[in-house]
């Protein structure tokens, strides 16, 4: 239910192995060609949340490192994070969606780190472009426990979040 107290249905759209670094324009890669077949089977003006960045969090930067692509992780997810937002601009333009970007899940204890600073530029780089139509959804503390790590319950399988994290993602939904 959002705050008007309309019902939202959440369909999976499945885009899987897409990295936000395969969305440069550049890029020729099947999963981002496979983004657009799956953005074409949704109604133009769709509230569409996005939920991209763990692949690029739990590999892509890391490796773009060690082979000098970036002087440090740091570099590595604003460039990345530039990526994923002027796509979603793109995006935009193309399908008029209101688009909801969700936070990356922090559930691996490896990449963690790496999550909560890309997730901070992500949201930074969200309200600097203050569209009314490109929501940034912040609960991403509120999938972390006390201790830093993953909140207790919300871990399912050791690489997923569990189910009932969907209350926090409707509690954001609900405080746009």
């Amino acid at each position: 239910e959002d705050h008007h107290g309309h019902n939202r249905i959440l369909r999976p759209m499945l885009v899987t192995g897409l990295k936000c670094w395969h969305m440069r324009p550049e890029s020729r890669f099947y999963p981002k060609a496979n983004l657009h077949n799956v953005l074409s089977r949704i109604p133009h003006g769709a509230d569409v949340l996005f939920i991209f960045g763990e692949i690029d969090c739990r590999e892509g930067l890391l490796v773009s490192v060690e082979r000098c692509r970036y002087k440090d992780v740091d570099e590595g997810i604003a460039v990345t994070v530039d990526i994923y937002v002027q796509k979603l601009l793109e995006i935009h333009e193309d399908y008029e969606f209101n688009i909801l970007v969700h936070p990356v899940p922090p559930v691996l204890d490896l990449t963690r780190d790496v999550v909560k600073r890309f997730n901070r530029v992500c949201q930074a780089k969200v309200q600097e472009v203050q569209q009314s139509w490109m929501q940034y959804l912040n609960f991403a503390h509120r999938l972390l426990g006390d201790d830093g790590g993953l909140a207790e319950g919300l871990g399912y399988d050791g690489t997923h979040l569990h189910p009932r994290y969907l209350a926090l993602l409707e509690d954001a939904v609900k405080a746009l």
